[in-house]
């Protein structure tokens, strides 16, 4: 029997240089669509057995309209929930505004997943993400205020050129948040992503070892 459900919103603002996951520019019309399938879908296939775990993930779950999540929930609300349910919604920084974040925790996500990534200017650019550290700090910080307290972050290591003092660094900014939970995964570079059409040189394995341990 399932006891877990993994529902994938594939749609992001932009792509990042590194992101092999299915995923497609935000529009409107294709998440009106993509929401209408996933309902059917549910309805089909569901038998109504309890459900332990919840993980929205992406792509960019958090990058929804108000009333693309209300719709999203409403469809998920099909579902016969545990008492201990564990619902975690993953976002980003820029795009899990303190509006979305009272209407998760309304919703009952109990558990929020951050694509943090890294802390440094240089790296984040790299990476091609639109956030930076201040968002991050912020972002935690109205998640606090709205009543979260299972926050997560993901970490990448191991950038061309990035220094262990780098490293450290980043999960010094972790620390400095005050939340429970990392996920720190190594850099890897997967065909057809930019960084892979752009011949983008990787560390060593040596030093990957070494800001592994």
């Amino acid at each position: 029997m399932p006891k877990s459900v993994y529902i994938h919103i594939p749609f992001c603002e932009s792509i990042c240089s590194y992101c092999d996951f299915c995923k497609l520019f935000y529009n409107e019309v294709l998440v009106k669509k993509y929401l209408d399938a996933l309902e059917k879908e549910i309805k089909e296939n569901y038998k109504f057995e309890e459900i332990e775990t919840i993980y929205i993930g992406g792509g960019t779950p958090s990058v929804l309209s108000i009333s693309e999540l209300k719709k999203l929930f409403r469809i998920i609300k099909i579902f016969k929930k545990s008492n201990n349910l564990e619902f975690t919604f993953e976002g980003n920084p820029e795009s899990l505004t303190k509006e979305k974040l009272e209407f998760l925790y309304k919703s009952g996500v109990n558990r929020l997943s951050i694509g943090v990534q890294t802390f440094n200017k240089k790296h984040l650019k790299y990476l091609e993400r639109n956030h930076n550290k201040k968002d991050v700090e912020n972002v935690v910080l109205n998640a606090k205020r709205v009543g979260f307290n299972n926050i997560s972050i993901d970490l990448i290591f191991g950038f061309y050129n990035q220094t262990i003092k780098e490293l450290e660094k980043d999960l010094k900014e972790f620390l400095n948040l005050n939340i429970d939970h990392i996920s720190c995964y190594s850099l890897m570079i997967e065909p057809a992503t930019k960084l892979y059409i752009n011949n983008t040189k990787t560390i060593s394995e040596d030093l990957e070892v070494k800001m592994y341990y």
